[in-house]
């Protein structure tokens, strides 16, 4: 008996090592999946490339037994179309927009992108219609994660002719009934025929044809949770086709790419660098798709040559994929632009770093990778772009002298350093804040702001570019603390709160020329928040919480939106946000509260709950996923429930934090102003991961992380604390 199952054994091996049933007809722009133990493949193009009718769309969806992949068997079909979305959920096949062509051979085409969404039961043998597209979509990618379909990519079609592309991807919640799509952020780039493939979080689009420039080869990579689109090395490739209808899939938790050459694509993220495997296929394809059979089995199927479409299948092995990480493919030096860099005050305005390489423990001797004086002192948060730290301080009894200094990540070593004279004349005290308003960076400039009125911005080697002096203009600022309220910056502009015991004023600047885009003159109103951008769709939402009100301001016209007030201890603070609620801390207990972004019907308040037991003082409130983290001024901190505000526990730290907690994937960083940090497991249980400490004068004022590293900021000093050592 254990002979013929061994015989057997050895049989079906060979054949998943050597050959797959050719599929029943040519294709390519069709869509497969997996469920279970079968592999469907339904419809797409027949025939000649670039001939569209209807008698070049497949009319058949089939399906094979991939315990015995000896012959495939046709089941209820829809309709014909290529093009489409089509991902699997709990047994169900789920399919999204496409295109059509209903004309017949040889007339003019008429293939057009449709906007319809289906679901398959194999188990019944059931299509039932759902939710359509907001807009007709096709040459997209559709996968699904977490009990949602994403869309990303495409098109709408018209006639055969490209009328509109989509900037914005979709997502759905398919336990939500009916189905409703919702948007996601919208980019400045677009593509189509591209890959897509979801992984520890992240959406990754890959290749394409983009809307400027034909064929591509760039990667981008969406953070579920915060939303945000990160730009990633290229995908390597060696012809013109580049990532034009390649296929991706997340095999065992790394993206692995095949495109239109004989070695697929292994993306390492350890240190953000493409591999070629070393499974190699018999023929070149693309617009093909890839199916993975078990943890180191993958199908590729149909698609195209140069030539013809393909209706062959091949199975690559990929046992030695952990070996592929000692030869890395060339790739350029220089870093992608987002993935090295902290643009500003709280990073992304939320605290949140993409980085699962932070590191968990420290000391004086050990993951301190440089440590550098700053000439003068200051309260700000470091910004990086690449490798270039940009900070800012002040010298003298009166901060009659303006630093700039720019530091290099990798060494700590001084680049360059521009001083400027301060307008105004201001006497140094540990009451009056000692340039406390963070810069904020971009691919051209940084740009500075200090509390005597500077505001100005220098190219990435310290030439200056442009100069205000605001006080000048529009007369002293107040008060007897100083300012604290940090530049702030979208794609459209550079924006800056002045709120103080004079007049008052919101701008937003041209970043080019310094110049207002627009001033809306406010209320007398001390207060040191920065207020925090989100970008929704469309728009840019600017939420400002400011010593008793709460306000939502269009940031492309600076019109107000909606308002809240009857706060109270909201003047440090700065908002953060999620998908659905932004959160305002305040000192006082009850006034930390959470509010809708949408407006709210009538006269109704804009708050969705407030928080229990806790209060919010120098640090901002973070946001994740499901919990908000808040710590008061005796530096306790407190974890609540993000849908109600309810408190799940509070721990009392070594200490009090100035500078606000940080998220990382799994983890919280909570920097307590003495240099004591401890790092909590990010899943509501309080379960410290570590506590770590390091020496320091003075305070911890702001963290940047990115990569690998933290950037610590005190009064006088930058630190390193890396995983990574130093070359």
């Amino acid at each position: 008996m254990f002979k013929i199952f061994f015989l057997f054994f050895l049989s079906f091996l060979k054949l998943f090592s050597t050959n797959f049933p050719n599929l029943p007809f040519p294709v390519t722009s069709f869509g497969a999946v997996k469920v279970k133990n079968f592999l469907y493949v339904y419809s797409g193009h027949t025939g000649d490339a670039h001939v569209y009718s209807k008698d070049n769309h497949s009319n058949k969806f089939v399906r094979i037994n991939l315990k015995n992949p000896t012959k495939w068997k046709e089941i209820p079909f829809n309709k014909p179309m290529q093009g489409f979305g089509m991902a699997a959920y709990k047994g169900n096949i789920y399919f999204s927009g496409g295109s059509q062509a209903t004309n017949n051979y040889g007339e003019k085409s008429n293939l057009s992108s449709l906007d319809e969404v289906f679901v398959f039961d194999p188990r019944k043998n059931r299509w039932e219609k759902l939710t359509s597209l907001p807009k007709p979509r096709s040459s997209h990618e559709m996968v699904e994660h977490d009990g949602k379909l994403y869309v990303i990519g495409g098109w709408n079609m018209k006639d055969g002719q490209g009328v509109e592309w989509h900037n914005h991807g979709l997502v759905a919640d398919l336990k939500i009934k009916p189905l409703k799509w919702e948007k996601l952020p919208k980019t400045d780039w677009a593509v189509r025929a591209n890959s897509a493939a979801i992984l520890k979080g992240n959406l990754y689009a890959v290749g394409g044809l983009a809307k400027n420039g034909g064929t591509t080869d760039e990667v981008r990579k969406l953070n579920l949770q915060t939303l945000e689109w990160t730009e990633l090395p290229k995908l390597p490739s060696s012809n013109m086709i580049k990532g034009f209808g390649s296929a991706a899939i997340n095999l065992n938790g790394q993206l692995v790419v095949g495109a239109f050459s004989y070695n697929p694509k292994v993306f390492v993220e350890a240190n953000s660098t493409w591999v070629q495997s070393k499974a190699k296929m018999k023929e070149k394809r693309f617009f093909h798709r890839m199916i993975q059979i078990d943890k180191k089995n993958v199908l590729f199927i149909g698609g195209a040559n140069w030539e013809e479409h393909l209706d062959s299948c091949e199975i690559l092995n990929f046992s030695k994929l952990e070996k592929v990480k000692l030869n890395p493919i060339a790739v350029k030096k220089e870093s992608p632009q987002k993935k090295t860099s902290w643009k500003g005050f709280r990073g992304n305005g939320n605290s949140y770093s993409e980085s699962m390489e932070l590191p968990l423990q420290w000391s004086d001797d050990k993951n301190i990778l440089w440590r550098s004086e700053i000439l003068g002192y200051g309260q700000s948060t470091s910004v990086i772009y690449d490798d270039s730290i940009f900070t800012t301080s002040t010298i003298g009894e009166q901060s009659e002298e303006l630093i700039i200094s720019c530091h290099s990540l990798q060494e700590g070593s001084l680049k360059w350093e521009k001083r400027f004279p301060a307008p105004v004349k201001i006497k140094r005290s540990q009451y009056v804040s000692q340039a406390a308003p963070s810069p904020v960076v971009d691919k051209d400039y940084v740009y500075c702001f200090f509390e005597s009125g500077l505001l100005l911005a220098l190219d990435h080697a310290g030439d200056l570019k442009w100069k205000r002096i605001l006080t000048k203009e529009y007369g002293p600022f107040e008060g007897n603390h100083g300012l604290g309220s940090s530049l702030f910056q979208s794609n459209s502009g550079l924006g800056l709160l002045i709120e103080h015991a004079g007049p008052s004023y919101l701008l937003k600047l041209d970043k080019k020329t310094g110049r207002n885009s627009w001033k809306v003159d406010r209320n007398k109103r001390i207060s040191w928040s920065t207020p925090t951008l989100y970008a929704n769709e469309d728009s840019e939402l600017l939420y400002i919480s400011s010593n008793g009100i709460v306000e939502c301001v269009d940031f492309v016209n600076g019109k107000t939106i909606w308002k809240e007030d009857g706060l109270e201890g909201n003047t440090v603070a700065s908002p953060a946000f999620n998908k659905k609620i932004v959160v305002v801390g305040s000192s006082k207990p009850g006034h930390t509260i959470a509010l809708r972004h949408e407006v709210a019907e009538g006269n109704q308040s804009q708050v969705e709950w407030v928080a229990e037991d806790a209060s919010c003082s120098f640090g901002s409130p973070l946001v994740t996923e499901k919990f908000v983290y808040l710590v008061n001024r005796a530096g306790v901190a407190t974890c609540h429930e993000i849908k109600n505000g309810k408190k799940l526990w509070d721990l009392r730290l070594p200490g009090s934090c100035w500078a606000s907690p940080l998220h990382s994937p799994g983890r919280v960083y909570f920097f307590t102003k003495d240099g004591v940090t401890v790092v909590i497991k990010n899943d509501g249980s309080k379960k410290v991961l570590s506590e770590n400490k390091v020496s320091i004068e003075g305070r911890i004022y702001g963290v940047a992380a990115v990569n690998r590293s933290f950037v610590v900021r005190t009064g006088s000093e930058l630190l390193c604390i890396s995983n990574q050592k130093n070359n």
